[in-house]
């Protein structure tokens, strides 16, 4: 007779979800709207909304990681940027670490592309749209 080892998971909190470290930038206009980004159809989360930013790369420097993100995704030269905030949030498939920095300059004007959505909003607005589980703490500190 062949014998079978049957394993039941009870708490799956205790299964190991990927680390992914994130650079996020909070962008702010001449008229202090900040900028956001809506997820397009073809990415995880679609139709949510974020602050724009991305993957920090092996041996990639949270700054460099803002400014090569800020430059694929929405067009922008990050010049300077301040640390300002950092969070870990848990997805129900990854863990996510947020790096937010405030940029505090940059050249060009944002242009979506990535095929996303993107908008200049005032603070007051920002509860008007629907925002990725992760950015709420951030959302509250802005506001």
């Amino acid at each position: 007779m062949k014998r079978v080892l049957v394993v039941r998971v009870r708490n799956i909190s205790n299964v190991m979800v990927a680390l992914v470290k994130v650079a996020v930038g909070i962008v702010f206009n001449a008229h202090g709207q900040v900028l956001i980004a809506e997820r397009p159809a073809e990415k995880s989360h679609s139709g949510l909304w974020e602050f724009p930013g991305g993957k920090i790369e092996t041996n990639e420097t949270v700054f460099c990681a803002l400014q090569r993100e800020l430059q694929e995704e929405i067009g922008i030269q990050v010049i300077t940027a301040d640390a300002w905030m950092q969070l870990d949030h848990t997805y129900p498939d990854r863990k996510v670490q947020l790096h937010i920095w405030r940029v505090t300059q940059f050249l060009g004007e944002p242009v979506s592309k990535e095929n996303q959505r993107i908008q200049w909003v005032s603070l007051d607005c920002l509860s008007q749209f629907e925002f990725l589980s992760g950015n709420r703490k951030v959302l509250e500190a802005l506001l």
